[in-house]
């Protein structure tokens, strides 16, 4: 067997995969967390995919029907993985349940038990060049099963599909979470939004590659590869970037249904809590979270939540850091010889990214044009 580059590269893929794994394993603490059985899930059977793809292509003869799962459907396990993985980290109340095993149904019945049952079932053309060898010009007698997995192998990445839309709007609620409890966040929620768009990247091109194959009917093989090595990116992200993220958990958000706040109490606490900010500057406190506020203000984190989103208009998240971006312009008008990141740090943000991307939410424009400006 000669191995040629596209070769090489799936096996240094397979191999990043297979060390991403061991350090899962090997690391009690990131085991014993939340969420990192299903990213070691994810990451096997992305790894099946790659050794599977390598063997068919170099004509390898594992011996075992059931190893060339994508055939019958073995995409089916990726959305439910990755959506589990998203509710495990972003939601503290969530578990798995029984009702969850559901959704590894369609894997369960096209990938284990029918093929096991009727393996003989497909034709050659199919099993050495792939289901969708159905679909071309050439002349051929086909069965309703042959048929069946035909639809079957295009109907997997459409689920996975549907999971991943259903994974973006986890991601946007736990933002608007985050936002809600905490002052300052350091969780790179943008991660999970990039580790979707890669599987959204390899759905596109897998799509390109039916595209071409199915209306063109021009069939390269190194075309396969649009939509293999694009795994390879997701376990660059996987790698520096989820397996060293600690995720804060928020607590769902139910729009305050049966609050218990009296709305004649919601002007006093904002006296109050117009006190904090303008007498004792909190928002200085780059810590500073919601429960915090709450307890100097003897009153529940919902409530407090409930008025700052109904007096003030804004999360509690935007609500400390326009105070902020307040003190930043103050403290760039009185003292010029100030560093940004000295600003930044002393008006109550933990780092410059932060502080830059705030600053172009309430003023739209920099902090360095916004100086620009006083000079003028």
């Amino acid at each position: 067997m000669q191995l040629d580059i596209w070769s090489i590269g799936i096996i240094i893929i397979v191999f990043q995969g297979l060390f991403l794994f061991s350090i899962l394993m090997a690391s009690k603490d990131k085991r014993q967390k939340r969420g990192s059985i299903y990213l070691m899930l994810t990451i096997l059977v992305l790894i099946w995919f790659l050794v599977e793809f390598f063997t068919i292509r170099n004509k390898i003869d594992i011996g075992f029907n059931l190893f060339y799962g994508t055939r019958y459907g073995s995409w089916f396990l990726l959305g439910p993985l990755t959506y589990f993985y998203f509710k495990s980290i972003t939601d503290s109340q969530w578990k798995f349940s029984k009702w969850h095993w559901l959704h590894f149904l369609p894997f369960l019945i096209f990938v284990i038990i029918i093929p096991f049952i009727a393996y003989k079932g497909l034709n050659d053309r199919q099993i050495n060049y792939g289901m969708l060898s159905v679909f071309d010009h050439r002349k051929k007698v086909l069965t309703t099963f042959q048929w069946m997995y035909s639809f079957v192998f295009i109907l997997q990445f459409v689920h996975l599909g549907s999971f991943l839309i259903r994974n973006l709007n986890i991601v946007k609620t736990y933002s608007k979470g985050l936002k809600a409890e905490y002052s300052s966040i350091d969780t790179k929620t943008k991660w999970l939004k990039y580790f979707n768009l890669v599987l959204l990247i390899i759905l596109t091109f897998s799509a390109v590659f039916l595209y071409i194959l199915l209306v063109t009917d021009i069939y390269r093989r190194h075309l396969d590869y649009i939509y293999v090595l694009p795994i390879g990116v997701l376990f660059y992200f996987i790698s520096f970037k989820f397996m060293r993220t600690e995720w804060k958990h928020v607590e769902p958000n139910d729009k305050y249904s049966g609050s218990s706040l009296n709305a004649d109490e919601i002007p006093k606490y904002t006296v109050k809590l117009d006190q904090l900010i303008t007498k004792e500057k909190v928002y200085l406190n780059p810590a500073l979270r919601l429960n915090h506020l709450a307890e100097r203000l003897s009153i529940s984190k919902h409530h407090l939540s409930q008025i700052i989103n109904q007096h003030y208009g804004m999360s509690f998240f935007d609500f400390i850091n326009e105070h902020r971006i307040n003190e930043a312009k103050t403290l760039i008008l009185n003292h010029t010889e100030y560093t940004l990141l000295k600003v930044a740090f002393e008006s109550g943000f933990n780092n410059k990214t932060s502080f830059v991307n705030a600053f172009k939410k309430f003023e739209s424009m920099t902090p360095s044009k916004y100086r620009d400006t006083l000079r003028y």
